[in-house]
């Protein structure tokens, strides 16, 4: 007894203490801080930024206190390739400094990448994967309570959230745990006669590990339908296929050999009649099975397809990228352009929106920051894919697959929890990789250089986080002080200046303090916060406010190229249309003033509303004027 008592506290001492920072970080998907604005993503960034801070101090005690080991391959080097392309693209290119968030997050990450390829083994690896697999299975039921009314959700319009901000983020995050727990199935060896013969405390690691895989698969496969994302769908499929299809491979082959001598065996008319009814059914079944996730939200798909077709043209019209956090922008210029030559049809109108993400990751990698970058991107995931595969580490490379598929019609690059999963992963590859004559031994068992790594890590660690936590005062400030934007303008200006220098690149926070300046007849001002409004966001509103502007000092050319643009931007939406035919009738314009009206009211309405009514009513009586 004392004998497993002490192997017990080695196991503590040796692997399970240096995995609890790793795991603070890992705990992230849970937190939520209501006390700040938006604190299902905010309160995640501040937690990240002490885990990834507690990480870089542990690094540094781990290198003094146990023997490591660290080889520069060639993974690293396109990864630190990767990085400084982005930098590039963002700070010397496109001088996107302002978007502190954004870069200080990619900083912390490369961080936690060496923090990783640090402080994992082979051992600690195993309580990671396991850790994970705990966090699906948290995320899974705390999403069954919300759909049957026990817990609350985290978006009005959505019953089932989880702990993120909407449903589309949360079915990604249980696909793409979803593999690891049919690895942890399918890698439990658990035979009833050996389980019997032998004791608990023989087989106790691989009992608990396959009850929470299957519980967390049972769990995942019960909440992931009523999420209605087929992204997460796709991802989850795709992942669990790579898992199941490794572990049987040889059967697979065994089979397919068997089969193919009885085809060869079998004469030619018998032949070709199985193989075309085999195809048929094939084909039929992807058909049917992509038809119907296209119907299930046709609007939807028909408005993914449009935004990639824009972001395409975006991407090439900047090859060098727009800067990390630009994305918005670029693409609503995009747009406009593109509506304004007269190409949209009416379908692409009707479906056209204003998003702030890309819903593909490629794409807006590529946009953000130039297409050299993506190229970097898919070598380091076909290196990675690779490492795992020679490895046989079908769980993880499942999980990265999930990651990828879910990544092509999402974007789970702009959500922390994927991105910490997906770092892992980087690492994890990384140091199961072994290619021959294509390491470099920079860092090796010399405490010095592994000391200038740690403390390289902790300088760029100290360095974000003193740019990065007086925001958290001042999210906290603007939570509290958001009830003067309801109508006290004049008092929303003096609190939201003060925060103006730590917030000034969230969108919604410019968005209010450039109404409040408007409301207070701060015209200048509120257009100088909108013009940098308009750098990371595509929201058409951030222009119909800078026509009101423009139309208050009187400048009614400029205010009318803003309702113009905002009206290109999205040509489905009727208050620019509403706001023209308003211009139009103050300044004495009778002739366009009329024709708006009549454009307005012959327009399609995409979503029946009290406030289309009401302009609808307002432009008939333009048109029956004198």
């Amino acid at each position: 007894m004392n004998y497993k008592i002490r192997i017990a506290f080695r196991w503590i001492l040796k692997d399970f203490l240096w995995s609890i920072p790793l795991l603070l970080l890992f705990s992230t998907v849970f937190m939520v801080n209501m006390e700040l604005t938006n604190g299902v993503v905010t309160g995640k960034y501040f937690w990240f930024y002490t885990s990834i801070g507690v990480a870089s101090m542990m690094m540094l005690i781990f290198i003094f206190c146990r023997k490591s080991y660290f080889r520069f391959t060639v993974l690293d080097f396109w990864i630190l390739l990767f990085a400084g392309c982005i930098l590039f693209s963002s700070l010397v290119i496109n001088n996107a400094s302002q978007n502190t968030t954004k870069l200080v997050l990619f900083g912390l990450l490369a961080v936690l990448y060496f923090n990783f390829r640090t402080l994992i083994n082979q051992d600690n690896q195993n309580i990671i994967c396991f850790f994970i697999i705990v966090t699906g299975l948290v995320e899974a039921i705390w999403g069954l309570c919300q759909l049957y009314g026990f817990l609350p959700s985290h978006h009005s319009l959505f019953k089932i959230t989880g702990t993120f901000f909407n449903p589309g983020p949360y079915a990604g995050y249980l696909a793409v745990v979803f593999p690891l727990a049919v690895e942890g199935v399918m890698s439990c060896e658990l035979r009833v006669k050996n389980f019997l013969r032998s004791s608990f405390i023989t087989h106790h690691s691989q009992l608990i590990t396959f009850s929470l895989s299957l519980i967390t698969l049972i769990s995942v496969l019960l909440v992931l339908p009523a999420a209605m994302s087929r992204a997460s769908w796709l991802a989850a499929i795709a992942g669990s296929m790579i898992v199941l299809v490794a572990r049987y491979w040889k059967e697979l082959r065994v089979k397919n050999e068997e089969l193919r001598n009885l085809i060869i065996r079998s004469d030619k008319v018998r032949r070709r009649l199985f193989l075309t009814l085999n195809s048929s059914f094939l084909t039929l079944f992807l058909f049917a099975a992509f038809t119907g996730m296209y119907f299930l939200k046709k609007d939807s798909a028909s408005g993914r397809f449009f935004m990639w077709k824009i972001a395409f043209q975006a991407a090439k019209e900047h090859p060098f990228g727009v800067g990390l956090g630009n994305f918005s922008g670029a693409y609503g210029e995009a747009q406009a352009a593109y509506f304004a030559s007269g190409k949209g049809t009416d379908t692409e109108e009707h479906v056209a929106g204003s998003p702030e993400y890309g819903f593909n990751e490629y794409l807006q990698i590529a946009v953000e920051s130039g297409i050299i970058s993506l190229i970097l991107f898919l070598i380091i995931v076909v290196l990675s894919l690779r490492s795992f595969i020679i490895n046989r580490k079908w769980g993880m490379a499942g999980s990265m697959v999930s990651l990828l598929v879910f990544g092509f019609f999402s974007y789970p690059f702009s959500v922390l929890p994927f991105l910490i999963v997906f770092v892992f992963l980087l690492a994890t590859a990384n140091n199961e990789l072994r290619v021959k004559n294509k390491e470099l031994r920079i860092l090796n068992e010399g405490i010095e250089r592994r000391l200038f790594l740690s403390l390289a890590c902790l300088s760029i660690t100290a360095f974000c986080l003193y740019k990065e936590y007086p925001k958290y005062g001042a999210y906290k400030k603007w939570n509290s002080d958001k009830y003067f934007y309801a109508g006290l303008y004049k008092d929303a200006v003096k609190k939201y200046e003060e925060l103006y220098p730590l917030l000034n690149d969230q969108i919604h926070f410019l968005f209010e303090y450039a109404q409040s300046l408007s409301k207070t007849e701060r015209y200048v001002e509120s257009n100088e916060v909108l013009k940098r409004a308009m750098q990371i966001s595509c929201d058409p509103m951030l222009y119909n406010v800078m026509g009101n502007n423009f139309k208050e000092m009187g400048a009614y050319n400029q205010a009318e190229n803003m309702y113009l643009r905002a009206s290109q931007i999205v040509p489905n939406r009727h208050y620019p249309l509403y706001l023209l035919m308003k211009l139009y009738t103050e300044s004495g314009q009778t002739d366009k003033a009329k024709a708006m009206a009549e454009t307005l009211l012959e327009k399609q309405v995409k979503v029946p509303s009290t406030a289309i009514r009401e302009m609808q009513k307002e432009a008939g009586k333009v048109i029956n004027s004198k």
